[in-house]
């Protein structure tokens, strides 16, 4: 007789969870008389992210930032891009979200 076991959707998808963390970059274009990066960094911290690395290039008069985030999932992502664009109508915000490999909890 054989068995065959199944796992539901739920368990793979759990084990994929443990194995992979996403981060987001929001690539901000800003004018040199909109918002400071305190504005920034206030509304980050109100959205619960944790910020992993900010970069902040200056060309000219305009300032160009570069914020990875992580501790929040795609949807938290599109709100907190949403929040950053209403700061001021001329922000320019994209969002790139990224699936980073663990070989730490692949390996467990």
């Amino acid at each position: 007789m054989t068995t065959q076991t199944s796992l539901s959707h739920d368990t793979c998808t759990s084990d994929l969870d443990n194995q992979f963390r996403m981060t987001h970059t929001f690539h901000l274009h800003l004018g040199s008389s909109q918002p400071a990066a305190g504005q920034l960094e206030s509304t980050l911290k109100e959205s619960n992210a944790r910020i992993d690395k900010w970069l902040i290039l200056r060309r000219g008069g305009n300032y160009e930032h570069s914020i990875t985030v992580g501790g929040i999932g795609e949807a938290a992502a599109r709100t907190l891009r949403k929040a950053l664009s209403s700061l001021n109508n001329e922000i320019k915000v994209h969002v790139e979200h990224m699936l980073h490999f663990d070989s730490a909890a692949a390996s467990r």
